[in-house]
């Protein structure tokens, strides 16, 4: 006979120590923690494992300072539990989706999850197991539940079905962070000493995926604030770099359409008088055609000398609907002979703004003749606007242009505001520095989205209440 219980004994110490085993080697794997833990208590419960009647895990929330049902499992027979760890191994090895499906599945089937959800209770002296499990860090073996005699909280006793249970503390760096309890209908699935110890580490190898998953998650929120932060830096370096060249293009701007521009008015006044004296009509064409391209190179140099003033805008009240048809009526005959549809979407909720309504149509015309020069086989251009999340500071109201036209190629999305940079083979490549230089005025920005063949969307961010100091 004592043969016999020496090999029991053996075969569930193998039982115990195989399942410590798999429960090492879930720790490995990339799954959330939620399935790790319910994995977890599910080793408990198996039948062919240990076959505990259940097994529940209770957190402990540190900001309420309280002690909180986060995850229950009822018996499990022998192939349920292998569903699970053939769901594992299937993640562990490919990664693939039917091994989620069957965790997910098994965790919908645990109605008793639903009750130890609900469990909530203060963590202070007096409460009874589990709470008292967290206070004295030690594991206890209750092993007459219905005598009384063991100090319980009343909620704790609801959740309770079996005769015996054991409260287990989950232990990292000296903190608990919750209990594992397990209940045993007691004959050969008793709690004993040696299981108690076995059931100890369970606790500690649930407390270290609980411990590396908050550590995880603390790296990749610093991870991602990291990322932010070198995107903000990157675009705070490339806005610098673009300033530096404005600035630099600004003077050289200035100073060339300085000294060209007096001899343009000369040569106007000179080509006018040649026009009286040269009545022949072979002249009168070469000199209209000097006439045409002095004229494009006087317009340039306005550009120019626009772009390198940047005054401050005159702000007044303006409803930007009505500054936009305004500028769209300028373009709808052209649009229309060239096939294109020109579409509103405007937000009625848009009231009046505080903008500089010239400068504002310069930036608007520039945008819609890109847009309708981008469909020279016709399209649609679609006009709209809208306010911004009221989360985002400041307060902004968005237009938005977008067109089904050919695209901006990717390698010039990055110079699209450089000063002369141009894809047109007419063209000065200032439109586009003019909106940006305009925006910025207002203390707002500009956005361009493009893919190759499929069209161009630029949006304007601008912010309600007008520029703010210093934009």
């Amino acid at each position: 006979m004592k043969d016999k219980d020496s090999i029991d004994d053996l075969k569930r110490a193998n039982r115990d120590l195989l399942a410590l085993y798999d429960i090492n080697r879930l720790l490995q794997t990339q799954l959330p923690t939620e399935e790790k833990l319910y994995i977890i208590l599910t080793s408990l419960t198996a039948d062919d494992a240990f076959g505990y009647s259940r097994a529940y895990l209770l957190l402990v929330n540190d900001q309420q300072n309280t002690l909180e049902g986060w995850l229950g499992v009822g018996a499990l027979k022998g192939d349920e539990a292998r569903e699970i760890w053939e769901g594992v191994t299937a993640i562990e090895e490919e990664d693939t989706d039917p091994g989620r499906r069957n965790i997910a599945e098994l965790l919908e089937r645990a109605p008793f999850d639903i009750k130890v959800r609900s469990f909530v209770v203060p963590i202070s002296r007096g409460q009874g197991h589990p709470v008292q499990t967290v206070i004295n860090r030690r594991p206890k073996l209750i092993k007459d539940i219905k005598s009384g005699k063991e100090p319980l909280h009343p909620d704790f006793l609801k959740l309770l079905s079996s005769s015996e249970a054991a409260t287990i503390p989950m232990l990292s760096k000296n903190r608990v962070m919750g209990v594992i309890v397990v209940e045993s209908p007691g004959g050969k699935r008793s709690i004993d000493e040696q299981r108690l110890r076995t059931l100890t580490i369970f606790g500690n190898l649930a407390a270290i995926a609980l411990e590396n998953s908050k550590l995880y998650h603390v790296l990749e929120e610093k991870v991602s604030t990291l990322e932010k932060v070198n995107r903000d830096l990157q675009e705070a370096q490339a806005k610098i770099m673009q300033l530096d060249r404005l600035a630099s293009m600004g003077a050289i701007a200035a100073g060339v359409a300085h000294e060209i521009k007096n001899p343009l008015n000369s040569l106007f006044i000179n080509l006018h008088l040649l026009k009286d004296e040269l009545k022949r009509p072979e002249a009168l064409k070469l000199m209209e055609v000097v006439e045409n391209e002095t004229e494009r190179l006087s317009d340039t140099v306005i550009e120019f000398l626009n772009y390198s003033k940047l005054p401050k805008p005159s702000l007044a009240p303006a409803h930007p609907h009505r500054v936009l048809d305004s500028v769209l009526e300028m373009v709808e005959f052209q649009g229309i002979s060239m096939g294109i549809n020109i579409a509103r979407e405007y937000d009625q909720k848009l009231s009046e703004v505080l903008i500089d309504e010239k400068r504002m149509k310069q930036a608007f015309l520039n945008i819609i003749i890109n847009a309708l020069q981008a469909m020279p086989e016709g399209g649609v251009l679609t006009v709209k606007t809208g306010i911004r999340n009221e989360t985002e500071k400041p307060h902004c109201f968005y237009i938005q242009f977008k067109d089904t036209g050919y695209g901006i190629p990717r390698d010039c999305m990055d110079r699209l505001f450089d000063p002369f940079f141009t894809t047109k083979e007419e063209g000065t490549g200032m439109g586009l520095p003019i909106v940006d230089s305009i925006l910025r005025s207002h203390g707002g920005r500009v956005n361009i989205e493009s893919a190759p063949g499929k069209g161009t969307t630029v949006t304007l961010r601008i912010p309600l209440t007008g520029a703010p100091p210093g934009a």
